[in-house]
């Protein structure tokens, strides 16, 4: 199996998400660029990552209750920071497809950020890594 560098995979134009931002514009941008994972940036650093899977659970908890999402009390009541998941496992741009592959295989989510000398300069998902595999010669 050839090893890759992560930096030929990764997505490099990554959209974010302040901490500070309402949940909707996540969600928003989600559906906006048709992606499932934002990082969350806090004074240009990355404090945490926020999921898809999150917002549906607060779109399930809005369902059980008989509310439209946007117009929840709930929805608008959380904040990003209350629904990220903050202890963000990342690569850096020197970190291999073999590498990548292996975190995943050891843990739930699915979108790993890539950074360089603490900045945030791409993000790789599972699907990246079997599409990488797939297309090796």
């Amino acid at each position: 199996m050839k090893t890759r560098p992560i930096s030929e995979i990764m997505t490099k134009q990554v959209h974010y998400i302040d901490i500070n931002d309402p949940v909707i514009n996540a969600r928003n941008l989600m559906d906006k660029y048709e992606i499932h994972h934002l990082p969350v940036m806090e004074s240009g650093k990355l404090v945490g990552m926020l999921s898809s899977n999150d917002i549906k659970q607060v779109q399930y908890l809005c369902d059980f209750i008989g509310e439209r999402l946007e117009e929840s009390t709930v929805f608008k009541s959380l904040s990003i920071e209350e629904l990220m998941t903050e202890k963000v496992q990342s690569l850096t741009t020197n970190a291999t497809t073999v590498e990548a592959a292996q975190v995943f295989s050891n843990v739930s989510f699915q979108s790993l950020p890539i950074l360089e000398n603490d900045e945030l300069v791409g993000i790789v998902t599972t699907k990246d890594i079997f599409t990488a595999f797939l297309t090796e010669n």
